[in-house]
């Protein structure tokens, strides 16, 4: 089998629904249950890629053949030939006091990534809690301060991994993002990932009367633009000629989850 890491990083901000909520967000995004951080789930990437592809000229016999076919006929079942995986957070964006914002990762999301991408590279120690390893563009002397959090900034972000990381995509954002990456413990990455998201406001009006219908008020819980994540795609039957593999080893435009029309969800998408 054969797999490849999937980067996704959204250019508007990303709706990916989990229902209904009891806690304050009437409409929030989807998240790991033990980590807290958004995902996009492997189901929602496989259907954005086989619309994506039925739409923009792969015929269908190839679409059924790489992603299984739409119906199941009676009682046979039939897989695709590809396998995607759930999208995990790699960079997060945090406003910070000193170059706008910031891209936030810690070491768990990295050596997750690196697991995903087959590497063997070491990060060192972690970064403990209330301190920061950080680019120059967000540093102001010998902290950083995000949102209303101080960090003492313990050294520069590796050199190593910033190249490798402003490299995923073609983006210009994420390529002039060397000197606005932090390298956060785990645990105060958690606290922005959770409590950072965007959440949108919105009412319903009747469309006879134009107004707000009661009760309507609802909110709406959106992951940032700027976000990285990462997944991964597998060839369970590998094949000359794949066109997810062919057409995703250039960076796509590519739109994941709700809202479409209002212009959520928009992503740069790339193979690497």
């Amino acid at each position: 089998m054969n797999t490849k890491n999937l980067v996704i990083l959204t250019r508007t901000p990303l709706h990916v629904g989990a229902g209904s909520s009891v806690g304050a967000v009437d409409q929030p995004v989807q998240r790991e249950r033990h980590t807290g951080f958004p995902i996009i789930p492997g189901s929602s990437i496989k259907g954005v890629m086989r619309a994506h592809f039925s739409m923009n000229g792969t015929d269908s016999e190839t679409v059924d053949r790489l992603f299984g076919p739409a119906r199941l006929h009676g009682d046979e079942a039939s897989q695709g030939h590809l396998s995607f995986g759930e999208a995990k957070l790699l960079l997060f964006p945090v406003r910070s006091a000193k170059g706008s914002f910031a891209f936030v990762t810690s070491s768990l999301a990295v050596r997750r990534f690196l697991r995903d991408s087959g590497s063997t590279e070491e990060l060192g120690e972690n970064v403990g809690d209330g301190s920061c390893l950080a680019g120059d563009t967000v540093k102001d002397g010998n902290s950083v301060v995000l949102e209303e959090y101080r960090f003492e900034a313990k050294g520069a972000f590796p050199q190593g991994l910033a190249d490798r990381l402003s490299a995923l995509l073609d983006d210009p954002v994420l390529g002039s993002a060397k000197g606005r990456l932090v390298m956060l413990s785990d645990g105060d990455f958690s606290h922005f990932a959770r409590n950072a998201c965007e959440v949108k406001q919105h009412v319903k009006i009747d469309v006879a009367t134009g107004t707000a219908i009661k009760g309507g008020l609802f909110n709406e819980e959106c992951v940032p633009s700027e976000t990285l994540f990462h997944s991964t795609i597998t060839e369970l039957k590998s094949e000359d000629n794949n066109p997810v593999s062919t057409s995703l080893s250039e960076e796509s435009v590519i739109q994941f989850g709700g809202n479409a029309t209002t212009g959520l969800g928009f992503c740069s998408v790339k193979l690497s």
